[in-house]
């Protein structure tokens, strides 16, 4: 390995610390940098507006940033193998990149540098040449920046000879722009030479008393401005800060190096381009947080399970077995996940790992049974606990679903699943799902429901709908309804009968197999046992063509029982003692292993013809397969929940126009409101309404006045009627005891003439009033009378006849119970007009 950086590799040492390479993500708030400053086109999703370019599931954090990477551009020191030895890691020892617009990252996960060899100025190393290069030590550190094509201002502390370059300030910075005003080429050094406007390599160096130094690079050149490479041949004097070929790209053990692409650098992403211009500033800042590269665990991936769908046309993995037939689990299957990082030390792996798996096998949401799969690092194959029973063939049209699960060594658990079908693929209904609609408007059932054979030939046409009782699609009420569907879907399979198969012609016959028969004519049969065919009778007018097969199907001889001609290596003969000779075969017959006998009657016609013209070799064949045929209606049904909206609002009546209530009448505002509302709707019943207050209008009890008030009633379909009404509050009135009512009647002889006079005046008490106190048995006629004498205010004739009007009211004893009491409702309409009897009625002093 070359020397190349000779101050920075003064210290190295081989360490992947556990804050570059980790899980754990920073608490503070970061910019994230996203390829087309989109995350959907990092996770390769249709609201992508541009490529989608999926994801590498590896990030970058650093100043304030993270850097998404995108898929198809790590490249690992591990996998970076020097083939010809020569020392040097090129071109076509290097992975290559899905994208090579964004950044490549170039990880040293290795112990020892890794040194890259560029044709054309790195270019080849990224597919096209990326300008920007930011190099992390092992700690995160960016220690070295190169940017060939943007410009930075720096500034000269030295001379022309020895120039020590650093970032410029802002008032030489200033200065600077100030020449280019004055006429300065944008880009030349200003007058004084010291201050410029360019490309840089920049790194940091504990030496120098900045802490860093700088070179101005060339435009699109990885050389140092000031050198003529086509002069100085020297590679090893072309930069001041690299001490050899500065095209090359050098790695040390540990070291993490980001190229950036074009989408990066220009007008695609300027949040990602003016964080790569910022990485100058982050270098010398002070408690810049290191770089730390995150990587994000990926779920197991499952192979071979696509290609069993067996159904393009149909959503999901959909397996046909055929029916009647014996039905084995796929062995090509297996389960694998990337294991990137070790689990000590978080060191980079970027290993991919079998792993075991289950099938579980359902039918009708039933688990049937679980085989596990687990992966022999021996053998490399997996090893089965066994295989499937569960799955009848036999049921034409039954259906099973399989459920492929495996686990990730951290818990990530990935599951495939798989629908299984005996025969056709089943039958279904498409758009079948839960609706609403509106009450009173027609509805159609049907809408957006389609069906097909499970081919994609339509069968909407012969849905028959089952409507809930009760239920009109053309005027529906609000409420819950279960809509039911339905199609048959005729299936005709033809079976399969057994066969022969003479020199490729296939004829049915019954499937006789040793079986023994006196008489052949139309029959055909075959033998794998010589005594069940040494049974048999061979009547010259029915036995036909025996035909010996050997055990690689084909023919070692044929004998015609009517012609007795025989067919074998020698070709056709017929023997002079025919009989003897087939008698002494079939007497002496043994057969090859897997060998068998073909019998074809003199009366099978077609096959009784092909069996006379078989030759020596020709291939024949049997099949005792047996199926019926399929002739099946598959009725597939489905139903889905229609809620017809109640869009009716519910009714709020209120009880009385003119409310009046005082205090004593209810126990809160709010019972005193609702006290005078009735509430219905036409869907639900009353309990289910909610009735509130919902406006109270400021309204007190215990404070006479008129309020106007709000109630809210709402439906269960949150439908809502508002009823506004006054609510007149009245002073509360004073209920007197008899003692109280004995009290008032003694005073009223303490009145005068004209304090009488005066309350008739000023119409404190009328004589209308007064009949109300003898209609209520308040006043006997005596009391009248007592009124009378005291204070002439009422004739005799006028008293006698308030007491006639109120004689039928006086119970029959003449001392009702309620004598000699006023009673509580005429206190009250005593007291609403008077005021307060304690008023009314004063003592003299």
């Amino acid at each position: 390995m070359k020397k190349v950086l000779t101050v920075l590799m003064l210290s190295f040492m081989f360490l992947l610390s556990l804050s570059l390479f980790t899980n754990i993500q920073a608490a503070e708030e970061i910019v994230d940098l996203y390829p087309y400053d989109q995350e959907a086109c990092l996770l390769a999703e249709d609201s992508c507006t541009n490529t989608k370019v999926g994801s590498a599931n590896w990030s970058m954090t650093y100043f304030g940033h993270r850097y998404y990477f995108i898929a198809g551009v790590m490249r690992y020191g591990h996998e970076m193998v020097d083939d010809n030895s020569d020392g040097w890691i090129d071109d076509n020892e290097l992975s290559g990149l899905a994208y090579n617009a964004f950044a490549t990252v170039f990880l040293n996960n290795t112990a020892s540098q890794i040194d890259i060899l560029t044709a054309n100025s790195r270019t080849d190393i990224t597919d096209v040449v990326h300008r920007k290069y930011a190099h992390f030590d092992e700690n995160g550190v960016l220690q070295m920046f190169e940017d060939h094509i943007s410009r930075y201002y720096i500034y000269n502390d030295g001379d022309a000879t020895t120039p020590d370059w650093r970032l410029a300030d802002a008032a030489e910075i200033t200065a600077y722009q100030a020449e280019v005003t004055g006429g300065l080429t944008d880009g030349d050094p200003s007058a004084d030479g010291l201050t410029r406007y360019t490309h840089i390599r920049m790194a940091l160096d504990a030496v120098d008393t900045d802490g860093y130094v700088i070179e101005p690079l060339g435009y699109l050149k990885w050389s140092n401005a000031d050198v003529d490479t086509t002069v100085e041949l020297d590679v090893t004097k072309w930069s001041t800060i690299i001490a050899d070929d500065p095209n090359n790209l050098y790695i040390p053990a540990g070291w993490t190096v980001v190229s950036f692409g074009t989408n990066d650098r220009g007008t695609a992403n300027t949040k990602t381009r003016d964080f790569i211009e910022s990485l100058p500033e982050a270098m010398i800042g002070d408690s810049i947080d290191p770089m730390f590269m995150e990587y994000v665990d990926q779920p197991a991936d499952f192979n071979g399970v696509l290609a069993l769908d067996d159904d393009a046309t149909t959503s999901g993995i959909n397996v046909v077995v055929d029916y009647n037939s014996t039905y084995t689990l796929p062995t090509d299957i297996s389960a694998s996940w990337v294991n990137m990082l070790d689990d000590t030390d978080d060191s980079v792996i970027n290993g991919v790992e079998k792993l075991d798996y289950e099938l579980e096998i359902y039918q009708d949401g039933n688990l049937l049974e679980t085989i596990t799969y687990t992966w022999n690092e021996t053998t490399e194959v997996y090893d089965a606990s066994g295989e499937q029973t569960m799955i009848d063939t036999s049921v034409f049209g039954s259906g099973y679903q399989g459920l492929y699960i495996t686990e990730t060594p951290i818990g990530d658990v990935t599951e495939v699943e798989v629908d299984i079908v005996i025969g056709v693929m089943p039958p279904k209904f498409i758009g079948v799902e839960d609706r609403y609609h509106d009450e009173d408007m027609f509805v159609d059932v049907l809408e957006g429901i389609t069906a097909d054979d499970g081919y994609g030939n339509s069968k909407t046409g012969d849905i028959e709908v089952t409507l809930p009782e009760g239920f009109n699609p053309y005027y529906p009420q609000p409420g819950t309804y279960e809509i039911g569907l339905e199609f048959t879907h005729h299936v005709f399979i033809e079976g399969i009968s057994p066969s022969i198969d003479l020199n490729g012609t296939e004829y049915d016959f019954d499937g006789s197999f040793n079986v023994t028969f006196s008489h052949w004519g139309a029959e055909i049969g075959v033998y794998d046992d010589v005594s069940a065919l040494q049974a048999n009778a061979y009547s010259w007018g029915s036995a036909g063509v025996i035909i010996e097969v050997a055990g690689d199907g084909t023919v070692i001889r044929t004998i015609n029982r009517r012609t007795w001609d025989l067919v074998d290596v020698n070709g056709l003969n017929t023997p002079a003692n025919a009989s003897g000779m087939f008698d002494t075969w079939l007497a002496d017959l043994t057969l090859e292993t897997d060998g068998y006998v073909i019998i074809v009657g003199a009366s099978t016609g077609e096959s009784y013809t092909t069996a006379r013209a078989l030759a020596f070799g020709d291939p024949v064949g049997y099949s005792l397969l047996s199926v019926d045929d399929v002739d099946e209606n598959i009725v597939t049904e489905g139903t889905y929940i229609l809620t017809v909206d109640d869009c009716t609002a519910p009714q709020a009546l209120v009880v009385n126009d003119d409310y009046m209530i005082d205090s004593t009448d209810f126990a809160n505002v709010n019972n005193a409101i609702l006290a005078n509302i009735v509430a219905f709707d036409n869907s639900d019943p009353v309990d289910d309404l909610a009735i509130y207050v919902s406006d109270n209008g400021g309204l007190l009890l215990n404070t006479p006045g008129t309020y106007t008030v709000e109630v809210t009633v709402e439906d269960m379909a949150g439908n809502t009627a508002i009823a506004e009404f006054d609510v007149e509050v009245v002073a509360a009135p004073i209920i007197l005891t008899e003692a109280q009512v004995q009290a008032l009647i003694d005073s009223v002889d303490l009145l005068t003439e004209a304090e009488v006079q005066a309350m008739l005046d000023d119409q404190i008490i009328t004589q209308a009033e007064i009949q109300a106190l003898i209609d209520a048995n308040v006043m006997t006629e005596e009391d009248v009378q007592a009124l009378i004498d005291e204070i002439d205010l009422l004739t005799d004739a006028e008293a006698q006849t308030m007491i006639d009007d109120s004689i039928d009211a006086i119970p029959e004893s003449g001392c009702g119970s309620d004598s000699g009491r006023i009673p509580s409702l005429g206190i009250v309409g005593i007291l609403s007009l008077l005021g307060a009897a304690i008023v009314l009625f004063r003592r003299r002093g």
